[in-house]
C-alpha cells in the first residue's frame, strides 16, 4: 500500500505546486493590468484637462474678437443706410421725373389732332405706350440696382471683415488643440490576449474620441465655414434681385396695358363708343395674369427658402 501511496502523493504536490505558479503568475498580471489601467485613466484624465483648459481659453477668445469685430461691422452697417438714404432719394427724384416724362408722352398719344381711333391707330398707341412703359421700368430698375451695388459692395467688405476675425479664431483654435485628432488611449494584450473590460474600454474610447472630434468640428463651425456660408449669401442677395425684377417686368407691363386701356377709356367715352363689355373682360384678364404671376413667384421664393435652408445646413456642417 505504502508503494502506491508515494506516486500519487508525488503528483498531488507537483500539481500544487503548478497551481501555486498559476495563481502568482494570474496576480502578476492582475497588478501589471491594474497599472496599465490607471494609467490610461491618467492620460485620459490629462486629455480631458487640456481639451477642457483649451476649449475655455478658446470661447474666450472669442468672445473678445466677437466684441472688437462687431462693432467695426455694425460701422458698415451704419454707413450702408446712410448711404442707402442718399441713393434713394435719387432714386425717387428720378423716377419721379421719369414718370411725368411717361404721363407727358402718353397723354400726347391721345391729343394728336384728328386722330381716329381704328384698329390701325389703336395697334401704334400700344407699341408707343409699351416704349414708353419700358423706357421708364429701366429706369426705375437702374436706380434700383445703384443701392442693390452698394448693398453687395458692403457685404463684402463686411465678409472681408470677418474672415480676418474668422482666421485669427482658428489660429488660436489650432494652437489650442482643437483642430488635431486625438489618438485613442487603448490597451494592448498582458499576457497574451484583452480581457473582456480592456474591449469595452477601447470601444468606448474610439466613441469618445470620436465625439470629441465632432464636438471640436462644431464648435469651430462658425469660424471655418463663416466665408463660405456669406459669400453664398451674397449670391443669394443677387439672385433674390434679379428674381424681383423679373418679376416686376411681368406686372409692370400688365400695369402699362391697363394704363393704356383706361386713357383709351377716357377716349372712347368722349366719343361715344364705349363698349363696357369689352372694357370689364380686358381688366378682368390684365388681373389674372397679375396673379398668376404673383403665383408663380411665390412659388419660386418657397423653393428657394427651403433649398437654401437645407444648403445652409450642409455648409455649416462642412
Amino acid at each position: 500500500m505504502s508503494i502506491i501511496r508515494y506516486p500519487v502523493i508525488l503528483a498531488l504536490a507537483i500539481f500544487l505546486s503548478f497551481d501555486a505558479s498559476a495563481a502568482n503568475e494570474s496576480k502578476e498580471l492582475q497588478k501589471q493590468r491594474q497599472a496599465a489601467q490607471k494609467e490610461r485613466q491618467n492620460q485620459k484624465n490629462q486629455r480631458s484637462r487640456e481639451i477642457s483648459d483649451g476649449t475655455k481659453a478658446f470661447r474666450e477668445y472669442a468672445r473678445e474678437l466677437k466684441s472688437g469685430y462687431g462693432p467695426r461691422a455694425n460701422e458698415l452697417d451704419t454707413q450702408f443706410e446712410l448711404k442707402r438714404i442718399e441713393l434713394g432719394a435719387e432714386h425717387d427724384a428720378e423716377v419721379a421725373r421719369a414718370e411725368a416724362d411717361y404721363q407727358q408722352k402718353l397723354s400726347g398719344l391721345f391729343t394728336k389732332s384728328g386722330q381716329e381711333f381704328n384698329e390701325q391707330t389703336v395697334a401704334q398707341l400700344q407699341a408707343d405706350s409699351r416704349a414708353f412703359a419700358e423706357e421708364l421700368f429701366s429706369i426705375r430698375k437702374q436706380a434700383a440696382r445703384k443701392v442693390h451695388q452698394a448693398r453687395i459692395a458692403k457685404e463684402e467688405r463686411k465678409n472681408a471683415l470677418l474672415t480676418e476675425r474668422d482666421r485669427m479664431a482658428l489660429d488660436r483654435a489650432n494652437a489650442a488643440g482643437l483642430t488635431r485628432s486625438y489618438a485613442p488611449i487603448l490597451a494592448t494584450p498582458i499576457g497574451g490576449s484583452l480581457t473582456d473590460q480592456e474591449k469595452k474600454w477601447n470601444e468606448r474610447e474610439k466613441k469618445e474620441v470620436a465625439k470629441l472630434e465632432e464636438r471640436n468640428r462644431k464648435s469651430l463651425a462658425e469660424f471655418r465655414n463663416g466665408e463660405k456660408l456669406r459669400s453664398w449669401e451674397i449670391q443669394n442677395l443677387n439672385e433674390d434681385f434679379e428674381l424681383t425684377w423679373d418679376e416686376k417686368a411681368e406686372v409692370h407691363a400688365l400695369d402699362a396695358e391697363q394704363i393704356l386701356y383706361n386713357s383709351m377709356l377716357t377716349q372712347a367715352v368722349q366719343a361715344g363708343a364705349f363698349d363696357h363689355q369689352k372694357f370689364m373682360n380686358q381688366m378682368a384678364e390684365l388681373g389674372k395674369k397679375k396673379q398668376l404671376i404673383k403665383i408663380e413667384y411665390k412659388k419660386i421664393r418657397d423653393q428657394r427658402r427651403i433649398e437654401r435652408r437645407e444648403k445652409s445646413k450642409k455648409i455649416m456642417a462642412e
